[in-house]
């Protein structure tokens, strides 16, 4: 079995929430590095344990992509073999790592080149446990799986993901222009067009929220998000459809994701005018190939 790393991506954090996720994991892993967006307290003794690492970047933000990278590299340099990431207020269970090490370890050992792994996840916000389904592409399309055991998938959210460095150093690292939003699906995509595999398996399942609120309204869910959030959404959306070489089942579930986040940025979103307009925004600078972090 090979060491592995974390990574918390930080920014504006929950002192306790990350306290309890790095407690949840500190048993199963060599090094905990915190990687500060922004907002954390470095002065804070409770982050002073032997294996935290606090790294930053004069406290600015640089995203999802770039302190992935960063995280891979620093790990590589510690001789991790495997790179867990986390976002701030990700719960996942104490045996989470080790099962997910055992399985990528095992699909490893058949021959396949096995880039990634995610657990199952699940929301719990409103008194209900609601499973997130894994995505599977096909020709013209693509399905929904929410199965038993670990199965090849066609791509995983960065959230509980465990990554195998030496396929990330040999074959793709995150692209940092995306700055968050699809960094996670654009490298899965990289990485099975390169003939990697990436894995789901529901024989561990971490609970985590996927936005800011959710409502609810008869026969759909919509969730709530921050008006720039909405701008990556539809920004990233839109460049993928126009630039990147993605099949028709993905160009299908883009569009898809690009739709719901314009109707849900109305109706579901605090500031609904704002979103909208940044969705707008977005979908102007997507088809400009204008990308990196948002600047007015």
């Amino acid at each position: 079995m090979g060491t592995t790393a974390s990574i918390i991506i930080c920014f504006y954090p929950d002192a306790s929430k990350l306290s309890k996720l790095i407690a949840s994991i500190e048993a199963c892993v060599d090094h905990i590095i915190l990687f500060d967006n922004g907002g954390l307290d470095r002065s804070d003794p409770q982050w002073g344990g032997d294996k935290v690492i606090i790294e930053t970047r004069d406290g600015a933000n640089l995203g999802i992509a770039r302190p992935l990278n960063i995280g891979c590299e620093m790990a590589l340099a510690l001789g991790c073999r495997y790179l867990v990431t986390f976002d701030q207020d990700s719960n996942p269970p104490k045996d989470m790592i080790p099962i997910l090490v055992h399985e990528i370890e095992s699909f490893s050992s058949g021959g396949q080149k096995i880039a990634a792994i995610g657990p199952q996840l699940v929301d719990i916000r409103d008194g209900q446990s609601h499973a997130s389904p894994f995505i599977r592409f096909t020709s013209f399309g693509y399905q929904k799986w929410v199965g038993e055991g670990t199965e090849p998938v066609s791509q995983l959210i960065t959230s509980g993901c465990l990554i195998d460095l030496t396929i990330w150093k040999a074959l793709a690292r995150f692209d940092e222009r995306l700055f968050i939003d699809l960094v996670d699906n654009n490298w899965c995509w990289s990485l099975i067009r390169q003939g990697a595999m990436v894995l789901g398996t529901s024989k561990t399942a971490m609970v985590h929220e996927l936005s800011l609120q959710i409502k609810r309204y008869p026969g759909i869910s919509m969730n709530g998000y921050t008006p720039i959030r909405r701008y990556y959404q539809c920004r990233n959306a839109f460049y993928h459809l126009v630039y990147e070489p993605i099949s028709v089942g993905q160009r299908l579930y883009v569009a898809k994701a690009l739709l719901v986040a314009m109707v849900s940025a109305l109706f579901s979103d605090r500031q609904p005018v704002q979103s909208f307009i940044r969705c707008l925004h977005g979908l102007m600078h997507g088809a400009v190939k204008r990308l990196g972090a948002y600047k007015t």
